[in-house]
């Protein structure tokens, strides 16, 4: 019986986020908020074993990571990958997404493209293809992985893992929940499928955790070479 963990989470809060701006690929710091926050996830992380970090290259979630493990009392490499970098905003980066009449025209549709950016389908795609060639491996093996990425990709992930169903082209992207600073999800992997998943509370995350509601949520199982959910 092969088990093991995946575990998930966002950086740490940004000046971006409090502002309510599309960050996009633009590499905004950390906050000193966001630097308690991975601090705070370090503790979290705890004692789970961790093998393998992966981390997006923008700096927030670099930094998070390292961050988090140095809590932990892990010593670790971490690896940045491209292909869990945050989905492209384009024009629309550094815009204020709950306001500006623009980007609340263009919707958000899972295969409609930010202006000059990326689609969240575009996201989907190599956040498979990463986990699908580089994460399952080390799952199968039995290896614990950590990933720190960007709230677009944590959604990818719950497509990717089969929390989520994926939309049809032309329709709306989804998911919309709100995905908390620095608050760990835990995968449980368990011979060839996902068993389960859980959110480890953050209390520095909390503030920004108002619409969550996917504690504890039963998982899909779903047999297939990709061992997802």
């Amino acid at each position: 019986m092969t088990k093991a963990k995946l575990v998930i989470l966002r950086h740490g809060q940004t000046a971006y986020n409090v502002a309510s701006l599309m960050t996009g690929q633009r590499d905004v710091p950390l906050l000193p908020a966001g630097e308690e926050q991975a601090v705070e996830a370090g503790g979290l992380i705890k004692g789970l074993g961790i093998d393998k970090v992966y981390s997006s290259p923008l700096s927030r979630a670099f930094n998070t990571a390292a961050l988090a493990l140095k809590a932990a009392g892990l010593e670790l490499p971490v690896e940045k990958r491209r292909e869990i970098i945050e989905g492209d905003t384009g024009d629309f980066t550094g815009r204020d997404h709950k306001t500006d009449p623009e980007i609340l025209a263009h919707g958000r549709i899972y295969d409609k493209r930010a202006p000059n950016g990326e689609s969240d389908k575009d996201v989907v795609t190599r956040v498979r293809a990463f986990y699908e060639a580089e994460v399952l491996p080390r799952l199968v093996r039995g290896e614990n992985v950590m990933i720190v990425a960007h709230s677009g990709v944590l959604r990818a992930f719950d497509i990717v893992l089969g929390i989520d169903a994926e939309p049809a082209d032309g329709q709306p992207r989804g998911s919309t929940r709100r995905v908390p600073n620095a608050a760990p999800a835990i995968y449980d992997y368990e011979d060839g499928v996902m068993t389960g998943f859980r959110y480890v509370e953050n209390p520095k995350a909390l503030p920004h955790a108002a619409n969550r509601n996917e504690e504890q949520k039963p998982a899909k199982k779903r047999n297939g070479p990709q061992g997802g959910l």
